[in-house]
């Protein structure tokens, strides 16, 4: 099985990658939105990678309020589900993935950070994967 998960925003998704002989998340790349169709980006990444499920991140509060970002992933979600008819899509908690993929590229100028923003996008998608797979395994 190939999955492929998806830190979704407005402006950029972040892709990640893995299959379920390694069950190791890989940061894939990011997909700048104002530059180039999602889905048409997400297609050609289904049919390189022979894609069988996504994960998509889910920014769930704590309180278990259904306002805010959720409500715009979960509309990306009926989106994804009507391109892909039939391919599973499962969701994980997104809690902190960004804050964690900051700290990874910690080393990084100031300067740096800023352009590539994109690269944050990407290890957050690799660690809403990684965190999946560890709990699904």
């Amino acid at each position: 099985m190939n999955y492929l998960a998806l830190d979704f925003g407005e402006h950029r998704v972040g892709v990640a990658f893995a299959d379920s002989e390694f069950r190791m998340a890989f940061s894939r790349e990011t997909i700048d939105r104002n530059k180039t169709d999602l889905f048409t980006r997400l297609e050609e990444l289904v049919k390189i990678n022979k894609v069988d499920e996504f994960v998509v991140g889910m920014p769930y509060h704590p309180d278990g309020r259904t306002d805010g970002k959720n409500v715009v992933v979960e509309a990306f979600i009926r989106e994804l589900a009507a391109h892909f008819p039939g391919m599973p899509i499962h969701t994980q908690d997104e809690a902190y993935s960004s804050v964690q993929a900051q700290e990874k590229t910690s080393h990084f100028s100031k300067k740096k950070k800023q352009k590539n923003k994109g690269v944050i996008d990407q290890l957050a998608a690799a660690i809403i994967l990684q965190r999946w797979l560890d709990e699904e395994g």
